[in-house]
């Protein structure tokens, strides 16, 4: 049995006093032993492709995560990740695999087409054609993330129309041996089974200095606790209980080779293997209830496999650098569902990517005042997607055949003026696509055809450095995505709701204005970061769902203009410290199709953008003590998190929520031993919403233990 009502009240009451604890300054002697704690400034970073940074001298809107950062704030995968970056929320939401994010407001039309944010993972892309999902990554073994906001087409080739989010994994260590171990099991409300976790990575050196091999991976099983029922709605007893179970399994292996000092060769083969039983879209959020799959088993399962080589070479005046990638990609869901008047039955739909990218850059090196850098980048990738829809009325089956070839130049010269004091910088790219595409459907036919977008994009930026704790810049930057090919009977369904579509959209763009100050105050205690920007779109890509199918139209224009803050305090109570994150964004359509507004009246000049928040903060704090003279510590996190209101295409509005997180325990330099609670208030959301019958949340309130250690 489930524990009482008075036991998860108190619990939860325990946590939410721990976190509200963290995001105070408390009333206590300051005579604590003083501990080092590495500020967000002090983070190096290489976003900017001209060698090693730290955040305050990067002149980009950059936020940077370090491994231990990523631990302490409770972020273990992309999801965790969005609600501490401004101006990001959640997307398209499946289950557990097919998950779509938003920038700004970039992204926020639609779960397909190429991806406006680029992910990379470590130096190699990660980017399928047609599907803007996010790699499948638990931050197991992650080094550090650094997220820029913006388009960043002319550092990197996959284009990162509305900005670029970087995992970089750890690397092989050439002189030590290292090991690193976490377990973690922990009690989920309204499921019946524990939710646990194992993961470990071990770093061997070969040959010291020369050669090393990392090995890392994991097991991780999240209990389920949606109940499903066959009948629509609801009725009698449910089919299943606590039917939505998640597993991830993954594993990694880098080997570093570093035949001289100037050459470095980085070798990687990654796996991750997603699970989910059902989907994270149901019809109920509290009791979560789903009765839409009727008396389908739904599922949505992922493989995903990526192998890169990288290579670095310091030739003294100039570094070059090369990463070859191939990702094989299969992931897709099965549901029952309700087509109106076709009747029931189940809908599969199913995802075949494979991707070759090379991507090459040779960049200037040395202490001059003129720095440039030029790359290329070719992406040769098809994306298969497949659906079947064994109706009451009929069958329906099609798929979507997507082919591109596509390849970009790309470039950026800067040069120090007054010392390096004021330095402008100007950037270009070229992309070319040559995409193919066949598609067929029972019901509309075969179709095929081609297209050949091409674009220059841009970056002007002017960046100023008064003094070494404040940087200051003004930017211009353009962004680009081919258009969304999609099948006859999708473009059909768009048509038959009476708005104008195509088989292959038209490409959009879009202008980022910006401007940001960096600060660093009170001897560097004080941290503040400010941007404030505008974007303007042309020919917006957007995602509709007539008759319950994803379809996808051009609708005409679209602006956001937002603030986004910054700010850590390193307090005067020692070990104590404070960081804030938010972003204001104000969204709108503009020139919007008559036909377009005819059928979606929410999707009208003036009217907010769809799926874009107005608003998203988090707050995070965090305590470290000695205890006693040895090296344990006993140390406190937590976190408080909100996003706001957002309207659906159909005029269902996604109501604000807020999520807590908190975690309090004691470590050492090898080990640590902690008790952590997530989603405290037992906040069910929605976070994500298809229609005003398929609902997604966020997990319910989570309690439990982690265990952690290194050896080296």
């Amino acid at each position: 049995m489930g524990r009482g009502p008075m036991t998860r009240r108190l619990t939860a009451a325990a946590f939410t006093g721990i976190a509200h604890i963290a995001l105070i300054t408390p009333v206590m002697a300051q005579d604590a032993a003083s501990t080092t704690e590495s500020s967000d400034s002090d983070i190096v970073v290489t976003a900017s492709r001209q060698g090693s940074q730290s955040l305050i001298d990067t002149p980009l809107a950059i936020q940077a995560f370090s491994g231990e950062q990523l631990e302490e704030r409770g972020i273990r995968e992309t999801t965790d990740l969005v609600n501490s970056i401004p101006g990001a929320s959640p997307g398209e939401q499946v289950g557990s695999v097919i998950k779509t994010f938003s920038l700004r407001g970039v992204g926020a039309a639609g779960g397909i087409g190429d991806s406006p944010i680029g992910y990379y993972i470590d130096d190699v892309p990660f980017a399928i054609p047609n599907s803007p999902i996010a790699p499948p990554l638990r931050f197991i073994d992650i080094d550090r993330i650094e997220v820029l906001r913006g388009p960043q087409g002319t550092l990197y080739g996959q284009g990162s129309a509305g900005g670029t989010i970087i995992y970089h994994t750890r690397e092989p260590d050439l002189d030590n041996f290292e090991m690193r171990g976490e377990a973690t099991i922990a009690k989920m409300d309204d499921a019946s089974a524990l939710n646990y976790g194992v993961s470990a990575a071990i770093s061997v050196p070969l040959i010291k200095d020369r050669l090393a091999i990392r090995i890392s991976g994991g097991y991780d099983k999240r209990a389920g606790y949606v109940d499903i029922f066959s009948e629509t709605p609801a009725t009698g007893g449910p089919s299943f209980k606590n039917a939505n179970d998640v597993t991830n399994r993954d594993v990694r292996a880098v080997l570093l080779w570093q035949p001289t000092d100037a050459l470095r060769i980085r070798a990687q083969a990654a796996h991750w293997e997603p699970r989910q039983n059902y989907t994270q879209s149901i019809n109920q959020l509290e009791p979560a209830q789903q009765w839409f799959s009727g008396t389908t088993r739904g599922y949505e399962n992922g493989n995903f496999d990526l192998y890169s080589v990288s290579v670095e070479y310091d030739a003294g005046a100039a570094i070059l650098s090369s990463s070859t990638s191939y990702l094989d990609a299969e992931y897709g869901y099965l549901t029952g569902q309700t087509f109106g008047p076709l009747g029931t039955g189940a809908l599969f739909n199913g995802y075949d990517a494979r991707s070759f990218a090379q991507e090459i850059q040779l960049r200037s090196n040395g202490d001059g005042p003129f720095h440039w850098l030029v790359g290329g980048f070719y992406q040769n990738a098809k994306a298969l997607f497949s659906f079947d829809a064994n109706l009451t009325a009929l069958t329906i089956s099609g798929f979507n055949d997507t082919r591109t070839r596509n390849y970009s130049a790309f470039g950026e010269i800067s040069y120090d003026l007054f010392g390096g004091k004021l330095v402008p910088l100007v950037g270009i790219r070229y992309y070319k696509d040559n995409r193919r595409f066949d598609a067929d459907s029972i019901l509309t036919g075969t179709g095929s055809g081609q297209t050949k977008p091409d674009k220059v994009t841009w970056r002007a930026n002017l960046s100023w450095f008064p003094t070494d704790d404040l940087t200051a810049f003004v930017t211009v930057s353009t962004g680009f995505r081919s258009g969304i090919t999609q099948t006859p009977f999708q473009a059909s369904l768009v048509e038959a709701s009476g708005i104008p579509s195509s088989i292959a959209l038209a490409p959009d763009t879009l202008t980022n204005y910006e401007a940001g100050i960096k600060a660093k105050l009170a001897d560097g205690r004080v941290q503040l970061g400010l941007n404030v920007y505008r974007i303007d779109f042309k020919d917006l890509q957007f995602g509709l769902t007539p008759f319950g199918v994803s379809a996808f139209a051009n609708v005409g224009k679209a602006r956001t203009t937002g603030v986004d803050l910054e700010a850590r305090w390193r307090t005067p109570i020692d070990g104590l410290n404070l960081g804030a994150v938010a972003n204001w964004n104000d969204s709108e359509f503009r020139d919007i199709y008559p036909a377009v507004t005819a059928s979606l009246p929410n999707v009208a000049n003036g009217e907010r953008l769809s799926s874009t928040a107005k608003y998203n903060y988090r707050l995070d704090a965090d305590f470290e003590r000695p205890l006693g003279s040895g090296d344990l510590r006993f140390f406190l996190n937590g976190a408080a998190s909100r996003t706001s209101s957002r309207v659906m295409y159909d005029g269902y509005v996604v109501r604000p929520y807020s999520l807590y997180n908190a975690s309090a325990g004691i470590r050492t330099d090898r080990w640590e031993l902690s008790i952590f609670g997530e989603n405290l208030a037992d906040e069910r959301g929605p976070s994500f919403v298809r229609n005003s019958l398929l609902l997604a949340g966020p997990y319910p309130r989570t309690i439990g233990l982690r265990l952690r250690t290194t050896i080296d």
